[in-house]
């Protein structure tokens, strides 16, 4: 399943299409999809306003933006545009205009889709038909549900929303690498690394430098702050994510001595335990320094400045980063060196009485070397220049930048394909608003049968338009439902919804294939002209040494005889 939401749209439609459409995010528009409109910001736009003009124009909202997110590598991103549009399927009802498009520009691919606000057929709004009533019943709440049931069919895990947004603040500090709360997450990490148990845990963060505030029998049970590093104010460990609450760093620890133990490895072979961090200051000219003495009992004890207290602070922060540094140096030196003795196969060692015979010298094989693919061409001006930008348009190889040179059949060269396949979901979409629309106009249709007389002529000359148009939406679908019937039955429009996006789902996998195809052709033509040239002058060069070798032979033969 996935994780999914949606808002509304109330202005610049145009300019919302156009940033899920961006070709940048959906490798130049081969992820973009639409219904019943365009499929570009400019046209799908004058297209959801054409739609909107047979409203009544009171609703303010224009259109509505759904996402919908993946866990990173659950899906494909043809995966994720098959079930997006089954979602936009089960929740549209094919009642709405719309553009769907799948981003993979971030770690996890996520879903966009923008449809109309205003029904194809009956004008009404999707505020008014879905949107009222009870929380339970609007629209956002089914949307959950229907995602839920298709990522279900699909295998799919949830995305809970789970955890805080950051700070303006916290989000400058974490790009530039100074952000406080990923220091303290590290530092915490680390500590749950070699710590036995939970109370373990809180005696190792005092010793390293993490301050706790732990009351279980509170609402908020734990608190850290790093010493002496700037953070004037304890955080709620449930503010620095879902793995740092105090059941879940207990769990963690747990599973890391269950593995430790597996592996026969204890915390202190792999890490040494820190010792307690001590802050050092140093004296500054325009302070005076005192000797700390233990009091006596009837004395007060003495007040440290707010500027002591902070150059502490930091100097404890510099001797904390001075020893993660060097603990986590030996801890990776630790696990190399236990992965590799885990790695290596053990060797029989021999028995002290028998001779052991010394291995008989064998000859080691160089390594066979690969034929260089570019051969034919490496001997050309900006060879390696040329021959880079190749192989970063997906041209592999000479052969294979040959075959464009004569135009040979390509694999993934699905233009034909394509475009049959394009025709035949677009007669199928065709087909699927024609029997919708004939459910519109069918009331009326059916009141005109229900009269006879004067009364059906007095009916029919009041709704002319609209018996006309039914009669003729009716012959259309007789005329071209007859290609799709099964076994002589005519298909549902479920039967058809199915069929079409089948046909789509094909058409996309298809599309990827032949735009990398495309691809390669482009970057191949803007070197054959010049790489054909060099391979003809090779040629050239070779037949006058080859003839110049004939004419030497046939003088030497001559002077011999």
């Amino acid at each position: 399943m996935a994780y999914t939401s949606i808002h509304t749209i109330r202005a610049t439609v145009s300019a919302a299409i156009a940033y899920i459409t961006n070709g940048d995010k959906t490798v130049n528009g081969i992820y973009v999809n639409s219904y019943a409109c365009r499929s570009d910001s400019a046209g799908a736009s004058e297209d959801f306003r054409t739609v909107r003009g047979t409203g009544t124009g009171r609703t303010q909202i224009l259109a509505y933006h759904m996402i919908q997110s993946f866990a990173p590598g659950e899906v494909t991103p043809e995966q994720a545009m098959q079930i997006g549009e089954e979602l936009c399927d089960r929740y549209l009802k094919g009642d709405y205009q719309y553009v769907i498009a799948v981003h993979n520009d971030k770690d996890h691919l996520h879903c966009h889709i923008i449809f109309n606000n205003t029904n194809l057929y009956n004008g009404l709004s999707f505020t008014t038909e879905h949107n009222q009533g009870r929380k339970s019943e609007r629209a956002w709440a089914e949307l959950r549900e229907i995602s839920d049931e298709i990522c279900a069919e699909h295998g799919i895990s949830v995305i809970e929303p789970i955890g805080k947004g950051v700070s303006h603040y916290e989000n400058e500090m974490q790009k530039e690498g100074k952000s406080w709360k990923d220091k303290l997450r590290v530092r915490i990490a680390e500590v749950m690394l070699y710590s036995r148990d939970f109370k373990d845990f809180l005696e190792k963060c005092s010793e390293c430098g993490i301050e706790y505030v732990y009351k279980p029998s509170n609402k908020v049970k734990l608190k850290f702050r790093l010493s002496g590093d700037g953070q004037q104010k304890f955080t709620r460990a449930d503010t620095l994510g879902a793995d740092f609450t105090p059941e879940r760093i207990a769990e963690q620890i747990a599973e890391i001595q269950e593995k430790l133990s597996a592996a026969n490895v204890t915390p202190d072979m792999l890490i040494e335990t820190p010792k307690p961090v001590v802050p050092k200051t140093e004296p500054k000219p325009t302070q005076t320094v005192t000797v700390q003495t233990k009091p006596k009992q009837s004395a007060e004890p003495e007040a440290i400045t707010e500027t002591s207290e902070t150059a502490k602070r930091k100097a404890a922060a510099e001797q904390v980063e001075k020893f993660f540094a060097a603990r986590r140096a030996r801890r990776q030196a630790q696990l190399d060196m236990l992965n590799a003795t885990a790695t290596k196969p053990a060797e029989p060692k021999p028995e002290p009485s028998a001779l052991t015979p010394q291995p008989t010298p064998t000859e080691s094989k160089a390594p066979e070397k690969k034929e260089d693919p570019w051969k034919a061409i490496r001997g050309m001006g900006r060879a390696d220049e040329i021959i880079a930008d190749l192989e970063a348009g997906g041209v592999m190889s000479f052969s294979e930048l040959s075959g464009f040179f004569f135009n040979t059949p390509h694999s993934d060269d699905h233009t034909t394909e394509l475009a049959d396949l394009k025709k035949r979901f677009t007669a199928i979409d065709t087909l699927i608003a024609k029997m919708k629309h004939r459910d519109e106009l069918e009331p009326v249709y059916k009141e005109y049968q229900g009269k006879s007389g004067w009364s059906q002529s007095r009916f029919k000359k009041k709704n002319a338009a609209t018996i006309e148009d039914y009669e003729a939406t009716v012959k259309y679908i007789k005329e071209h439902i007859k290609r799709y019937a099964v076994d002589g039955k005519p298909p549902t429009m479920l039967d058809l919804l199915e069929k079409s996006n089948k046909l789509k789902s094909k058409w996309n996998r298809l599309n990827v294939e032949h735009t990398a195809f495309l691809t390669k052709r482009e970057t191949a033509k803007k070197y054959t002209r010049q790489v054909r040239q060099y391979i003809n002058e090779q040629q050239m060069k070779r037949e006058r040494e080859h003839s110049r070798q004939r004419t030497q032979a046939k003088q030497k033969k001559s002077y011999l005889e």
